[in-house]
C-alpha cells in the first residue's frame, strides 16, 4: 500500500493579493507540448509527449472544458511569463487565461528551481524559470491548477521556489521530484488524471495517485515520484485545497502556506534521492 505524506510549510510573511480579475475563456484548459526540438532551442526528441498532453486535454474537453493548445514552435517563453515581472510577458492572455494548464517539456534544476525548455527562442531565452512566473487572479490571470509533465519540476529541496509563482493565487502546482518519463505506457494516466480530478477526487490527489510508479516491467523499470503542492492563506486551507476538483471553483486565497502531497520514501530512478518518510 502506498504511504501518502503531507509536508506543511509557512511562507513566513503575508502575501497581499492584488485584486485584479482574470479574463478570457470560461471553464477552459490549456496545454503545451514539444516532441521534437527543431527550432533554435535544443532538446532530445520525445515522440509521445504530445500524446500525453493531448490525452489530458481531450478528456477535459469531453468533460465540458474548452480546450486551448499551443505546441511545438508556439512554445516560447512570453506565453508563460507574467507582465508584472517582465514587460514582454503575456501569460494573462495565454496560459494564465485558463482554469487549468499542463506543460510537457524537458526540465532541469537551476539556481532558483525548475527551468523548462522552450522550442523557439524568444527575448533571447530558451528556458522558462520560476522567477518569471506569477500564476492566478492576483496577477491578472485565472489559473487555479498548474501541472508540469517535466523532470525535476517540483524538486524537493527546491519546492519552496514555487511560492513566488503562487503569489498570483494559483491553488495547486503539480510536478515531479527527480526524473519523469515519456512513452506510450503513460498516455492513459493523463486521461485518468482529467477524469479523476473532475469526477472523483481532488486534482492534487489525482496527480500523485496517477503519476506514481515503482520499478517494474510495465513501467520500463523506472520509479517516478510525483509531488502536488497546495497553497492557501492558512495551513488548513493549503492542505484542504488538494481536495479541490477542476470544476469546483473554490475561492482564491493568498499563498501564505503550502502543503505537499507525495508518496512516502519514493526514490526516483534518477535525480534527487528519496522523498521524506
Amino acid at each position: 500500500m502506498k504511504a501518502i505524506r503531507k509536508a506543511l510549510l509557512g511562507a513566513g510573511l503575508v502575501l497581499a493579493a492584488l485584486g485584479t480579475a482574470g479574463n478570457a475563456l470560461a471553464d477552459s484548459v490549456w496545454s503545451s507540448a514539444i516532441t521534437k526540438w527543431d527550432g533554435d532551442c535544443s532538446g532530445s526528441q520525445r515522440d509521445w509527449w504530445d500524446d500525453m498532453c493531448m490525452a489530458w486535454r481531450h478528456e477535459m474537453a469531453d468533460r465540458g472544458f474548452v480546450p486551448v493548445w499551443h505546441n511545438f514552435s508556439l512554445v516560447r517563453v512570453n506565453k508563460y511569463v507574467d507582465p508584472s515581472l517582465a514587460s514582454w510577458g503575456n501569460d494573462n492572455n495565454r496560459m494564465d487565461a485558463q482554469d487549468a494548464g499542463l506543460i510537457c517539456t524537458h526540465g532541469t534544476v537551476d539556481a532558483t528551481g525548475w527551468a523548462g525548455s522552450m522550442h523557439t527562442k524568444d527575448q533571447g531565452e530558451c528556458k522558462l524559470n520560476v522567477d518569471q512566473m506569477k500564476i492566478g487572479k492576483a496577477s491578472g490571470g485565472r489559473l487555479r491548477f498548474f501541472h508540469m509533465s517535466s523532470c525535476q519540476s517540483v524538486q524537493w529541496d527546491k519546492r519552496l521556489s514555487w511560492f513566488g509563482p503562487a503569489k498570483g493565487g494559483v491553488h495547486v502546482i503539480a510536478g515531479f521530484h527527480g526524473l519523469m518519463y515519456i512513452g506510450s505506457q503513460y498516455v492513459d494516466e493523463y486521461e485518468d488524471l482529467a477524469a479523476d480530478g473532475t469526477a472523483s477526487k481532488g486534482v492534487g490527489k489525482a496527480w500523485v495517485d496517477n503519476m506514481h510508479h515503482v520499478d517494474h516491467w510495465y513501467n520500463s523499470y523506472k520509479t517516478i515520484c510525483p509531488v502536488a503542492m497546495g497553497f492557501g492563506n492558512t495551513a488548513a486551507r493549503s492542505a484542504d485545497v488538494l481536495n479541490e476538483r477542476y470544476a469546483s471553483k473554490w475561492s482564491d486565497t493568498a499563498a501564505n502556506w503550502t502543503t505537499s502531497r507525495y508518496i512516502s520514501g519514493c526514490d526516483p530512478s534518477t535525480g534527487g534521492g528519496a522523498l521524506p518518510n
